[in-house]
């Protein structure tokens, strides 16, 4: 053990003043406060960011396979993988799962209102687990056989005054004049995704494939689900190195631009409360190692006197600090993991789904981001320390030995 370390371990377990003793309780406090919401803050976001995109990806997927010459107007040219550019794709291990998909704009209408929809047709092999989750009454539909099923938002339901088991005519534009499918509500789901709650309706894939006179292997897209979304870009590019030249693929940030561009706009938002608590827990414990070098001025002295060199009792005063901030870290992080789990079980705090696409406070506890706040926080605040520890050169042994 180093003379700096014991003498530090001597400070920390001698009794503090009066005067002291409320100054560092203040600080830990304050240290443990600052890194509780900067943890908490990265939590939300990244609990926010994984909701959202889950919920978009549920009605797209995170990549999606179509015609080259796509448009928004719902009337794209048909596309069909071929049988090499399925063997290919097969060997992306990024890929969970490829499922075809039509979609076709149209108007509800009743006795009473109109509306405007968008149906999105699916086959045997989408995976329904999504809307599984969401669903309000009654079941998801079924398309293993032919169907007339649909399956409609909770808000489009309340609009319509639709309740589960009713039939309903869609309106479909084609070729100058009108056309209309009956359907009947086989369930009723909600997401709190307005931007789909409001439109989007499941139906048999077949019926839009014979509204728009194609076969049946002829498709709008192919949506893709990934394992891993961090590697989003990289399988997009791979995906499309791998395709014929009529085909393109769009990622869920380009198919959501306005969404992804809102979700950016939040991690500037949280860096800024990370910078301000990163600075408020700076200005509190370099003024905690003034006070306690101050107070410990003739201290400082004596060991001067007996030969102890300036660095030597800077890094003394340092330990100390240190210990501060380690304690701080401490109950920090003990106090962001206890309101994360309490969030994560209970779902204390709520949102408005409305506003907000999602019903509650979501959490995301990530370990890398834990070790890294905490790792910037402890350097960060050391260094900041360097500063106040300078003062203890400019004591003199003597004028501190008489003030004794």
């Amino acid at each position: 053990m180093n003379f700096e370390f014991f003498i530090a371990k001597r400070l920390i377990r001698a009794k503090q003043s009066k005067f002291s003793r409320p100054i560092v309780v203040v600080a830990t406090a304050s240290i443990a406060l600052g890194i509780a919401v900067m943890l908490l803050s990265v939590f939300v976001l990244s609990g926010f960011k994984g909701g959202i995109r889950e919920k978009i990806a549920g009605f797209s997927s995170h990549l999606q396979i179509v015609s080259y010459n796509v448009s928004n107007s719902y009337l794209s040219d048909p596309v069909t993988l071929t049988t090499d550019e399925q063997e290919r794709l097969s060997h992306i291990s990024n890929i969970k799962h490829i499922t075809p998909f039509v979609t076709k704009g149209g108007a509800i209408k009743t006795k009473t209102d109109f509306m405007g929809v968008v149906l999105k047709g699916i086959d045997a092999s989408y995976d329904t687990t999504f809307f599984s989750q969401h669903l309000k009454e009654g079941r998801v539909i079924q398309v293993a056989n032919p169907t007339n099923e649909v399956f409609i938002s909770k808000y489009v339901a309340d609009k319509m005054e639709l309740r589960l088991g009713d039939k309903i005519r869609v309106f479909f534009y084609i070729d100058q004049t009108y056309r209309q499918r009956a359907f009947t509500i086989a369930g009723i789901y909600e997401t709190g995704l307005g931007i789909y709650d409001e439109k989007m309706l499941i139906c048999d894939m077949r019926v839009l494939q014979a509204l728009n006179l194609w076969e049946q292997n002829q498709y709008e897209g192919y949506e893709v689900l990934l394992h891993d979304f961090n590697k989003l870009q990289p399988s997009a590019d791979t995906i499309y190195q791998m395709l014929n030249q009529d085909k393109t693929i769009q990622t869920i940030a380009e198919i959501e631009p306005s969404l992804f561009a809102w979700l950016d706009l939040l991690d500037s938002n949280v860096v800024v409360i990370l910078f301000i608590m990163m600075l408020v827990s700076i200005v509190v414990i370099t003024s905690t190692l003034l006070i306690m070098i101050f107070e410990k001025t003739e201290t400082i002295g004596v060991l001067k006197g007996f030969g102890a060199t300036t660095k030597g009792i800077m890094k003394i005063f340092l330990y100390k600090a240190v210990y501060v901030i380690a304690k701080g870290l401490i109950y920090g992080n003990v106090l962001a993991l206890a309101a994360a789990f309490v969030q994560m079980k209970y779902q204390v705090f709520k949102l408005d789904p409305q506003s907000y696409y999602l019903d509650h406070v979501p959490i995301e506890v990530n370990v890398w981001f834990v070790a890294l706040v905490n790792l910037v926080a402890v350097v960060v605040c050391t260094l900041a320390l360097l500063v106040p520890a300078k003062s203890i050169s400019k004591i003199s042994p003597i004028s501190s030995i008489n003030m004794e």
